[in-house]
């Protein structure tokens, strides 16, 4: 009996080649925002950089990615997704043997802002491929349950491998390695991509160019303060930027504002923004991946300044956090199905218990400390597991269908926004604290003070954790009186 004249076509080892393909370049792209966190101290130490230099590193990258991704997912709508991930992929790869070239830390900001623009360009592609690729819908969940996957094993990838390949040490190397392994698998993908289908979008607006240069400008003019503030003493002419960035923030809402009354297309809708239970949702996003971002950066610090631990090491620290988030993140969906953001407050909370134990943990010697610190950051990463999809879920129940685009698109943006903060604000108080550059203090700084100054940070996080728990539960006594139902999004949140 032969088939339906209507049913879709079945997709064949080419169709599906073409998506590991793309899923080759998230899982490249999604490496590139992680590695770098268990290579910071060995890049601080061999370009002589400062540590807020070193926060800039992993901000420039996050910055640029998320300015541009909501730019970049409609330029693929625009002139052909397939064309748009090509320039992507290459840029990417041009960047990163870019990266690994730079003599000076000032020299790898810029390169590392120009390779998180490139991410920006490419990752917005990879879930409109698939959708576009797929038209049967069993098909399509497969692949964007494979891309869910690789997204969370490139943070694995990322901690771990990026220990693995400094501790090799290839050619004598050392830190470079992590860009340039992008290079081949960089020139595989454009080998391959004739396999990848090409597809476009309806007729769009123009692009928002006011609104992602205003978002570009802004994000940077709060976080180098917050960075360079404590390495310098907070001197005057640091605090002027704090209200330029007020000002910056409130002509972008009022121009988004205005573009909208026109009928423009904004970077950032304000009729999502306005929608009850938004704000509150985009608040606990906030509050949630800063603290993530935030905990990775001071961890690595605190394993391999304060006990001296190698990155390869350092990155196996990492394992039970990867393993606990990859299985509460399958059971984190189907649980929310069940008990809605009961889910999330389950999660955070145990995110802040992690954090409980550090005190003591800290006062251990090394190898003990090492052991029982990957204990703890894997019960955060079943708490964050436990977050992850069900906060996503809750984000886009606020979103009628029609505008799911471009919730999505905002939620990504404030997703990346939060974790350069995070990133900013968790490492200004942990350097404040140690009172002390964390690479360039040898013995002159106590094992006590990086304990102190990683205990304190830690109370930070926790509390970050307890104010994710508060907005959950805010956002779930908005869902029961509104009757909302939770509903699956793919989404690009790491």
């Amino acid at each position: 009996m032969s088939a339906p004249m209507d049913a879709p076509p079945r997709p064949t080892g080419r169709t599906w080649f073409g998506i590991g393909v793309v899923l080759l370049a998230a899982f490249m792209g999604q490496i590139d925002m992680f590695i770098v966190n268990v290579a910071s101290p060995p890049i601080q130490a061999d370009l002589d950089a400062t540590f807020g230099q070193m926060q800039f590193v992993i901000e420039g990258y996050v910055i640029a990615y998320a300015a541009g991704m909501v730019a970049g997912g409609k330029l693929g709508d625009r002139i052909g997704r397939r064309k748009v991930f090509l320039y992507g992929v290459a840029a990417f790869t041009v960047t990163s043997l870019l990266c690994a070239l730079c003599p000076t830390a000032p020299l790898l900001i810029g390169a590392r802002v120009l390779q998180g623009a490139a991410a920006a360009v490419l990752m917005p592609q990879v879930l409109s491929i698939i959708q576009t690729t797929f038209p049967d819908a069993r098909d399509r969940r497969r692949a964007v349950g494979a891309y869910g996957a690789v997204i969370g094993l490139g943070v694995i990838v990322g901690l771990i491998g990026g220990g693995l390949l400094l501790q090799l040490d290839v050619a004598g190397l050392e830190w470079r390695t992590i860009f340039l392994i992008n290079v081949p698998i960089g020139v595989a993908i454009l080998v391959a991509a004739p396999t990848v289908r090409e597809s476009r979008g309806p007729a769009a607006a123009p692009l928002d160019v006011v609104g992602t240069v205003l978002t570009a400008t802004a994000l940077p003019v709060l976080l180098i303060p917050l960075s360079l503030g404590p390495e310098h003493g907070w001197p005057p002419w640091i605090w002027p930027w704090f209200p330029v960035a007020a000002l910056l923030t409130a002509g972008l809402f009022r121009y988004e504002t205005r573009l909208a009354a026109r009928g423009g297309d904004p970077l950032l809708p304000p009729g999502i923004l306005r929608r009850p239970g938004f704000p509150t949702s985009m608040a606990a996003v906030t509050v949630f991946f800063s603290g993530n971002a935030g905990y990775f950066l001071v961890l690595t610090y605190h394993l391999q300044s304060g006990l001296a631990l190698g990155p390869l090491d350092t990155g196996l620290v990492f394992v039970p956090l990867g393993a606990g988030f990859a299985l509460a993140s399958v059971a984190g969906r189907r649980l929310a199905e069940r008990h809605g953001a009961r889910v999330l407050i389950a999660g955070a909370l145990l995110m802040a218990i992690s954090f409980v134990p550090i005190p003591f943990i800290v006062h251990a010697d090394a190898g003990v400390q090492s052991l029982a610190l990957g204990a703890a950051i894997g019960l955060s990463g079943i708490g964050q597991g436990l977050v992850v999809s069900p906060l996503i879920a809750i984000v886009m129940a606020q979103v009628p269908d029609e505008m799911a685009g471009a919730g999505s698109g905002v939620l990504n943006t404030v997703t990346q926004a939060a974790m350069a903060l995070g990133v900013a604000v968790v490492g200004t108080v942990y350097r404040a604290v140690l009172g002390a550059n964390p690479q360039r203090t040898g013995d002159s700084v106590p094992a006590a003070d990086f304990a102190a100054a990683f205990t304190i940070t830690c109370v930070l996080l926790c509390l970050l954790a307890l104010a994710t728990a508060v907005l959950s539960g805010l956002l779930g006594r908005m869902l029961r009186r509104r009757d909302v139902t939770l509903k699956p999004a793919a989404v690009e949140v790491l």
